[in-house]
């Protein structure tokens, strides 16, 4: 007990002694504990902040505006319109001038997308979100000033360049809207902008949403048909016009839904755009393919068979390969063979154009040009291509009888044809009065319904077989 009084005894005269001394250390380290929260604060909103902006041009990413959008949209005085912008074909920036040249611009179109706008957003990439409060009656003026504004030139590596853009905008006229609900009907506007020929604004409307909702079952359909291989040609015959033999056949996709009619065309076109193109035309391929093999193995004797494949594939060095493979399983003498794709509609494209067809007849193939006059540029195609055969879109076959200028155009056609020495078919024949006329100028070949449609494996060998047994009669 006398060990403990001493002890307290001892600590109190300390404290007594040393008052100013212990009161210092405490206010230290009251205030190093106040400074270090004040500092631990800060640093978490900066952290935050940090978060939330584009390290590369400075403003804020779209994450900001998805957890603060109620805040932005109420922060506006006018009706508030969500842009969803996208540079057209940025990569192609990128593999010309490199990352450091590419995010220059970057840098410079978001800083001009902020003289337009204080609420700019960085999607990812190439792609932004502006929030602007803006009446419907100044909406086509302001539209007009961002894309001019955007459409200035810009100097990279010396060199000056300009952009393009796709916009897609919703205007909100409902406060209550989500920034998901805005984000998608804007981006619903965006893909049309691109999907109809990219350097323009589409605004957003319920019509776009339906047309999504066909897209998808599309998309579905598709998918669907390929897992399970539903998807099945028809050989339609085609005729020499002199001795109106079958001399050939023309593969063509075919699917049957039992609930709706499903055109091939429209196979083709949502095929192209969700990329599933070509796995479309490796089926075609493939079966086409099969056909051959089977008609020479049943003692089929017929002069070519023409396969159509999308013009996507003249940039697939590995479509090639996929070709070159098919052949030796198969068994097939390329000769024998046409491959048929339509003319790009892009200029930019048509170097790899005439490489893709080079290398297809380097193999053997003979190559045609489907639905002939109907692309880009179809005189310098001819001047430059080392073609076999060109085929003339049946839509210029349509009402010749009453139309003197689809007569002219055709005569046109075929007088060029033969000026570069290549064979001429005619697709779309269904009178007799149009075959006659196509005749009358020296068409090597047509096919339609005058003659024949397109029918199952089945019933095109028993139409040839029926024709070659009449000719040995």
């Amino acid at each position: 007990m006398n060990i403990l009084t001493q002890l307290l005894s001892s600590i109190t005269d300390f404290i007594t002694t040393n008052i100013t001394l212990i009161t210092t250390i405490s206010g230290i380290i009251i205030i190093s504990l106040i400074v270090f929260g004040v500092i631990r604060s800060l640093t978490l909103k900066n952290t935050k902040k940090l978060l939330y902006m584009d390290a590369l041009t400075g403003i804020h990413k779209s994450e900001y505006l998805e957890k603060n959008f109620s805040n932005v949209v109420m922060s506006k005085d006018k009706d508030v319109t969500f842009f969803y912008i996208n540079i057209d074909n940025f990569k192609n920036y990128n593999d010309i001038f490199g990352y450091n040249a590419a995010n220059r611009l970057l840098i410079e179109f978001a800083s001009r997308l902020m003289q337009m706008s204080d609420t700019v957003y960085r999607v990812h990439s190439d792609r932004f979100i502006m929030i602007h409060d803006i009446s419907e009656d100044d909406m086509r003026e302001f539209t007009q000033k961002l894309l001019s504004k955007l459409k200035e030139p810009y100097f990279i590596e010396s060199q000056s360049l300009t952009l393009t853009v796709s916009i897609g905008t919703y205007q909100l006229k409902d406060s209550s809207l989500r920034y998901h609900d805005c984000l998608y009907r804007s981006e619903l506007a965006l893909e049309k902008a691109k999907l109809v020929g990219k350097d323009q604004m589409v605004e957003y409307s319920e019509d776009l949403k339906s047309e999504h909702h066909n897209a998808f079952e599309m998309f579905q359909v598709i998918k669907k048909a390929l897992q399970d291989e539903s998807f099945y040609m028809e050989f339609q015959p085609i005729v020499h016009t002199k001795t109106e033999r079958i001399v050939g056949f023309e593969s063509l996709l075919r699917y049957e839904d039992k609930h709706k009619m499903v055109f091939p065309a429209q196979i083709i076109k949502f095929a192209e755009r969700f990329n599933l193109i070509e796995e479309i035309d490796k089926f075609v391929i493939k079966k086409s393919f099969e056909t051959y093999r089977a008609m020479k193995q049943e003692n089929i004797s017929f002069e070519f068979l023409a396969v159509n494949i999308s013009s996507s594939e003249i940039n697939d060095n590995s479509f090639i390969i996929y070709l070159k493979k098919m052949l030796k399983k198969y068994q097939v003498d390329p000769k024998e063979i046409v491959i048929e794709f339509t003319e790009t509609a892009d200029p930019n494209k048509l170097e790899n154009e005439f490489s893709f067809i080079n290398t297809l007849r380097n193999i053997g193939f003979k190559v045609a040009i489907d639905d002939f006059g109907s692309g880009y540029s179809s005189m310098y195609r001819l001047s430059k291509n080392p073609l076999d055969r060109i085929k003339i879109d049946k839509s210029f076959v349509q009402d010749i009888l009453h139309s003197e200028s689809n007569k002219k155009l055709i005569r046109s056609m075929v007088n060029l044809a033969e000026e570069f020495d290549l064979e001429v078919i005619c697709e779309g024949v269904e009178t007799q009065e149009e075959f006659d006329f196509v005749k009358s100028l020296g068409i090597d070949y047509v096919q339609g319904y005058y003659f024949f449609k397109a029918m199952r494996y089945k019933d095109a060998v028993s139409t040839l077989a029926n024709q070659n047994s009449k000719n040995k009669n």
